[in-house]
C-alpha cells in the first residue's frame, strides 16, 4: 500500500515527540485536518502510546463563541484540567487561527481565561510539547496563497529528518559557542550589537531530547530547524530594522542598555507601542537570537511559525521567554522574523543578508 504523506507526517510528529508504549499523549487539533488527526492516532496506538484528544480549530473556535453562553465558556475545560495532569506528552496542530472580530469582549475573555487555564497546567508540569504548522485551506487563505501551493512549500519542510537538521547544525556549533559577540546588520545604517551569555546555544532539531519529566518545559517545533541563544540584556545596542513587526510595516526600532526605546515606522507604529506597552516592564528587553537552519525553507509565508525556520532567517525575541532555559514567565514575548538581514558572531560572517555563508557551512552552497 502507497504511503500518503500525511501519513509520512504522522509518523514524523510521533517521532518528535518520542511517545512511548504506555504514555498518555495529548492530541490538540487546532488545524481541522481528519486525515492527519486519524493518522497521528493510528501511528500513537501503533506504538502503545494512548491519546486524549482535543479537536477544536478556528471555525469551531468562532462557532463556540458565538453560541455558547459566557457562564458555559467559563466552565469549559474543568474535566480535561484533571485529565491534563496524567498526560506525559503533548502535541499541539495549529492551523488557520479564527477570525475573532464579531465576536464579544465578555465572551472572548472568557474563552481565554478558560484555555490559559489549561496552558498554565501544562506550564507548571513541564510536559514537553511538539508543535506543527499544518498546511490547511483556511490557512492557506489567510496567507494568500493556494492550498496547492501551501502544501507544496510546507510538506518537504516538515518531513525534514532530524539527521539531515543535525548535520547542518554540527558545523556551525563550533564557530557559534567560541564567539562572545553578535552582531546583527539589517539594512544601511542599521547595525544592533550583543553580547552572549556563558551558555552554549542551543537547538531545535524537531525531536523531544529531554526526559519526561524534566525542570524546564521543553518544545520543538516542525517545520524545525534553528539554532538561539540567550543575550547580555542590559548589553545590546544599536538600531534593527524591521519589514513586518506585528501589526507595524518597515520598523526601525532603537535599542539601548538592552531594551527598545524608540519606535518609528511606515505604518502601524502607534499600534506596536501599545503592544509592548500594555505588558510588563520587560515587553521592551530583547532576550535571545535565534538562525533559521531549515533547508527546505528557503522563503518566507508569512507565517511566524514557519518563517523563523526559513534557513538565513533571524529571530529576534523580546520579553522573558518562559520556555527558554527555565526563565521566568513574563506577560509578553514577541518573536520578529527578519530575513535578508546579515549575522557576525566575533568577526566570523555567518548569515549574509538571509544566506548561510559557504565558510560556515561547507556544503551548503
Amino acid at each position: 500500500m502507497i504511503e500518503s504523506l500525511w501519513d509520512q507526517l504522522a509518523r514524523r510528529l510521533v517521532d518528535a515527540l518520542g511517545a512511548q508504549r504506555g504514555e498518555l499523549i495529548e492530541v490538540r487539533d487546532e488545524a481541522g485536518n481528519q486525515r492527519l488527526l486519524h493518522a497521528v492516532l493510528l501511528a500513537l496506538e501503533s506504538v502503545g502510546a494512548e491519546p486524549l484528544v482535543s479537536v477544536l480549530p478556528a471555525q469551531q473556535v468562532e462557532r463556540l463563541l458565538v453560541t455558547t453562553s459566557p457562564d458555559t465558556l467559563a466552565t469549559r475545560g474543568r474535566r480535561y484540567a484533571e485529565w491534563l495532569y496524567q498526560v506525559d506528552r503533548s502535541l499541539l496542530l495549529v492551523g488557520a487561527y479564527p477570525n475573532l472580530s464579531q465576536i464579544t469582549d465578555e465572551a472572548l475573555h472568557t474563552f481565554c481565561t478558560a484555555y490559559n487555564r489549561l496552558e498554565k497546567i501544562r506550564e507548571d508540569r513541564c510536559i514537553p510539547q511538539v508543535i506543527a504548522a499544518i498546511p490547511t485551506i483556511g490557512k492557506a487563505a489567510q496567507l494568500g496563497l493556494s492550498h496547492e501551493e501551501l502544501e507544496l512549500r510546507m510538506m518537504p519542510a516538515l518531513l525534514v529528518e532530524p539527521n539531515e537538521l543535525r548535520a547542518i547544525t554540527e558545523r556551525l556549533m563550533p564557530v557559534l559557542n567560541s564567539a562572545a559577540t553578535i552582531t546583527i546588520s539589517s539594512g544601511p545604517g542599521y547595525e544592533l550589537h550583543l553580547h552572549r551569555d556563558h551558555q552554549p546555544w542551543l537547538y531545535d532539531m524537531g525531536r523531544l531530547t529531554a526526559p519526561v519529566g524534566a525542570r524546564d518545559a521543553i518544545i520543538s517545533y516542525l517545520p524545525s530547524g534553528s539554532v538561539y541563544t540567550t543575550v547580555i540584556a542590559d548589553r545590546a545596542e544599536g538600531d534593527l530594522f524591521l519589514p513586518v513587526a506585528g501589526p507595524a510595516r518597515a520598523v526601525h526600532l532603537h535599542i539601548s542598555s538592552g531594551r527598545v526605546t524608540q519606535i518609528k515606522a511606515v505604518s502601524g507604529a502607534d499600534r506596536l507601542i501599545e503592544l509592548f506597552d500594555r505588558h510588563d516592564g520587560s515587553s521592551r528587553q530583547i532576550t535571545h537570537v535565534g538562525i533559521g537552519l531549515n533547508p527546505r525553507l528557503l522563503q518566507p509565508l508569512g507565517w511566524a511559525m514557519a518563517d523563523q525556520h526559513v534557513q538565513g532567517a533571524l529571530c529576534i525575541a523580546f520579553g522573558k521567554d518562559r520556555y527558554l532555559r527555565g526563565a521566568s514567565i513574563s506577560s509578553l514575548n514577541l518573536d520578529f522574523v527578519i530575513n535578508g538581514a546579515s549575522l557576525r558572531v566575533d568577526e566570523q560572517l555567518i548569515v549574509d543578508q538571509g544566506r548561510l555563508v559557504a565558510n560556515s557551512l561547507p556544503t551548503i552552497v
